[in-house]
């Protein structure tokens, strides 16, 4: 290595190393990104998908700056999902098994640079000056054939402007080192010039790029959500920093936070130092130093169980702050999705979403596991391995080995755990086309015995088995190619850092005999000489390290797969979390007065409402609907289907905000006040009541969780619902089932009515209560309603006309607007658009109840 000995072409080979890192990584990642495109497009294709806010409002979870949306990899910073090549895939430039083989091509001529260490700085200057008119050639054609910088994003920018101008720096050094020979300024002008150029080069691609992604034309349709590093962060936060969570305080889980850290870190420190200590005692061995031998003998055991201990111990401590962060997330996740908009509820698949969310919270444990507490603390002890053997041991070569070495090892790693996917793939189909097939022709027992198929079956069945066992074989022989690959990588470097160590005890060994003029490098006048090189105990310590450095490794492919995996969901649940409720309190809201102070009569007025679903024509929905509500009576809602009934109690209840006039509750607009205080004082009865899967106690408590026992049976006694509940076996502590499935119609209806009963509310909204019930229930039931209703302003919608008859006040919608208002005879004498209803349903009840008395 005498390039190591003199100063001569030492800073053009150290840039030169360090430029070709860069330019590694990059084509690295590119190729990856390349190999993971087949993958990500499956992925992309069964995640759930989550709709976008209408609004384009971002959610508080997630503020303003934390949303990204983007249509490129532009301004993507995570390369594992959406890195600087997949996305030119598509380009017309290379086909994605062309660009594999060229930037294996790239890689491997780079590559050389890390073993040009022995040519002489001529040589150097002239192989560095060939690469850069190569790479210079190179953007000059993606600059003309590929415009759009498709191929580029700001992780591969970064890298490779960054490599360039390193390049460029060294050259510059070198020219103004130049002697006075004019051959030897023609040749550092020439390496300026050619550096000059790649850098000029480098920069008007970076700037078309930005320029190109800028004013290309977007296309919203296109657009996908990005996981920025700022939503990255934000997920991920109560891991690093918990808050308060059940008896624990914020104090606590942030102290075990920190502790979980420092635990890693001196677990790592005690690996990093276990093999000196090794090798000093090695050293100690061999120079008969036997007391010293045993001393650091002991010392390499006891911080071994340190490091051993300390790792175990990160993993108990761990366990309380991922359990503290997966409750947080999971409880702000639960109430954002109840923040949202009735309208984002109605649209969304709560299954989908229900898989989003767990599998993002499961997501943020998967990434604090494999990623920061693994992946990179691994990284960090590679450095920091290569660091010691350029510093401590004083010997660049080897830590310059040992680094590429393992940066080999792992893009080979994650490359070929990408290409073994399809294998794995293969055999999960195969497995669930077997499995089907059994249990379809299982289930289907009697049609193969009639049709005397047991053959046919038997013959099917056994080709499923075989394609399993055939896509079994080829998942463990890819798996054995990815251990032997792994394990011929591990060995070329074991034996490169071995023999670079050898060759290191070799030169401290001729510098004492022929410099120092000891006897042997093992003597005393050796360890008081100033030879550099390396000593006997410490190849023991190399092959300590780098056996520690891979072992780890060994299961990088499932950890990248883990992580690729925990990001797409974390994307996932991301685009949930950056949805923002519709309707939000405004910062001054009030409190809902009690009464109307400008005219205490009027309980609830719709002043020239206009309003339409942000999935409807602006031509459907009201009209400019007006219509008051008395204190004290009741209103019926009443109009053909379409007209607008529910949508008026959703706006009763502000679910939605009109688009034009206002809703008032006691003379102030509905916006104005909190959506608790207007929910507060209103009940509801609708049409098919839906119960939780508890007792029958606790459904009619959720009126008002903090009722008396004799609250609570008054309002079922006024319900008419307490002799059934003293009927049952388990009375009160009854459990209803799913959405109340094992309670009739009429049941369910007067757990309903009880529940509004206990809340006590003012306001009462009636949806078609009693539409879907017989005739006998409909009348029970109706004489609860009527209990109900006694003292409150109640709104009623009905389709039966019948029911509400009595009602104090009837408006008739029409084409979004109060077409007809009054009550049944005011109306009846009209002969309107009523009239015409009420002869309607009179004429088919009338028909029925023929039908039905006919022989």
């Amino acid at each position: 290595m005498s390039s190591w000995d003199s100063d001569d072409g030492e800073w053009i080979t150290i840039a030169a190393m360090v430029a070709a890192t860069l330019q590694m990584v990059r084509l690295s990642i590119d190729l990856i990104a390349v190999a993971s495109q087949p993958v990500e497009d499956d992925v992309k294709e069964s995640k759930p998908q989550s709709s976008k806010n209408e609004k384009g409002s971002v959610s508080p979870l997630l503020s303003k700056t934390d949303r990204k949306v983007s249509s490129s990899s532009d301004d993507e910073e995570w390369p594992l999902l959406s890195s600087d090549a997949s996305e030119s895939t598509n380009s017309s430039l290379m086909s994605p098994k062309t660009r594999k083989i060229a930037f294996t091509i790239a890689w491997i001529v780079i590559a050389i640079f890390y073993f040009d260490c022995a040519l002489s700085a001529a040589k150097s200057i002239l192989f560095l000056l060939l690469s850069a008119l190569l790479v210079t050639l190179t953007d000059v054609l993606f600059l003309w054939r590929d415009p759009l910088k498709q191929r580029y994003g700001r992780t591969a920018r970064f890298f490779h402007i960054t490599s360039v101008w390193i390049l460029w720096s060294a050259f510059s050094y070198e020219y103004m080192a130049a002697t006075n020979n004019d051959s030897a300024k023609s040749v550092s002008w020439s390496i300026v010039g050619a550096a000059t150029v790649q850098l000029v080069m480098t920069l008007i691609d970076a700037c078309c790029l930005k320029g190109s992604r800028d004013n290309a034309p977007s296309d919203e349709s296109d657009k996908k959500s990005v996981l920025s590093s700022q939503q990255f962060m934000t997920l991920l936060r109560p891991y690093f920093w918990p808050d308060a969570t059940g008896e624990s305080t914020a104090l606590m889980n942030r102290s075990r936070a920190v502790v979980t850290w420092v635990c890693v870190a001196g677990s790592k420190i005690c690996n990093l130092v276990s093999p000196l200590f090794l090798g000093w005692a090695s050293t100690a061995l061999a120079h008969a130093d036997y007391r010293k031998a045993i001393y650091f003998s002991c010392g390499y055991a006891v911080i071994s169980w340190t490091g051993n201990a300390l790792k175990e111990a990160q993993s108990l401590v761990y366990l309380k702050v991922a359990q503290a962060a997966y409750v947080q997330l999971a409880v702000a996740s639960f109430g954002h999705l109840h923040s949202l908009s009735l309208d984002w509820h109605l649209r969304k698949k709560m299954g989908l979403v229900l898989r989003s969310m767990s599998r993002g919270i499961s997501a943020c444990d998967t990434l604090m596991k494999y990623l920061f507490l693994w992946l990179l603390p691994a990284l960090a002890e590679c450095i920091s391995v290569c660091l010691i053997f350029a510093t401590y041991f004083s010997f660049l070569p080897l830590a310059v080995t040992v680094f590429y070495f393992v940066f080999v090892y792992t893009v080979w790693t994650i490359l070929v755990t990408l290409w073994r996917k399809k294998f794995r793939k293969q055999l999960v189909q195969s497995d669930n086309e077997m499995e089907n097939r059994f249990v379809d022709s299982m289930m289907n027992f009697e049609t193969v015995k009639f049709f005397t198929a047991e053959a046919y079956e038997k013959e099917q069945f056994a080709k499923a088995v075989a394609r399993y066992q055939a896509g079994s074989v080829n998942v463990q022989s890819s798996l054995s190619f990815l251990n032997m690959s792994q394990q011929v990588i591990l060995q070329l470097c074991m034996a490169a850092s071995l023999a670079l160590t050898v060759h290191a005890i070799q030169l401290r060994h001729d510098c004492c005999l022929i410099e120092a003029g000891c006897e042997s490098m093992l003597s005393e006048c050796c360890l008081e000489s100033h030879c550099g090189g390396m000593q006997v105990g410490d190849f023991i310590a190399v092959l300590a390290f780098v056996n520690q450095l891979f072992g780890p490794l060994n299961f990088l492919g499932s950890v990248y797969n883990s992580i690729v995996m925990a990001l797409i969901d974390l994307t996932s649940m991301s685009e949930l979390l950056a949805e923002n409720p519709d309707v939000t309190d405004a910062p001054d809201a009030l409190q809902l007065p009690k009464i109307n102070d400008s005219a205490p009569d009027i309980a609830v007025e719709f002043d020239n409402v206009s309003f339409h679903y942000p999935t409807q024509p602006s031509n459907n929905g009201l009209k400019g609907l007006s219509f008051q509500m008395k204190r004290g009576t009741t209103t019926a809602i009443v109009g053909p289907t379409g007209a607008g009934k529910t949508t008026i109690s959703r706006l009763l209840f502000r679910f939605y905000d009109t688009l034009g006039g206002a809703v008032k509750v006691n003379g102030v607009d509905v916006r104005t006040v909190t959506q608790h205080s207007l929910r507060g004082a209103m009940g509801v009865v609708p049409q098919a009541a839906s119960l939780f899967n508890d007792t029958l106690e606790a459904n009619i408590l959720y009126g008002s969780r903090d009722a008396t026992r004799e609250q609570l049976i008054q309002a079922a006694t006024d319900a008419q619902l307490l002799p059934f509940i003293e009927s049952l076996s388990e009375k009160w502590d009854t459990l209803v089932g799913d959405r109340g499935l094992k309670l009739s119609g009429g049941e369910k209806q007067r757990v309903a009515i009880a529940r509004c009963l206990l809340k006590n509310p003012d306001f009462v909204l009636l949806d078609e209560a009693t539409s879907a019930l017989d005739t006998l229930t409909e009348k029970s039931v109706q004489e609860a309603l009527d209990r109900l209703g006694q003292h409150r302003t109640v709104l009623v919608i009905a389709h039966r006309l019948g029911t509400i008859r009595n009602a104090d006040q009837i408006v008739v919608l029409k084409d979004g607007v109060a077409a007809e208002i009054g009550t049944h005879d005011e109306l009846m004498e009209k002969q309107g658009l009523y009239a015409d209803m009420w002869n309607m349903q009179l004429h088919t009840s009338s028909s029925q109840s023929s039908l039905s008395s006919s022989p």
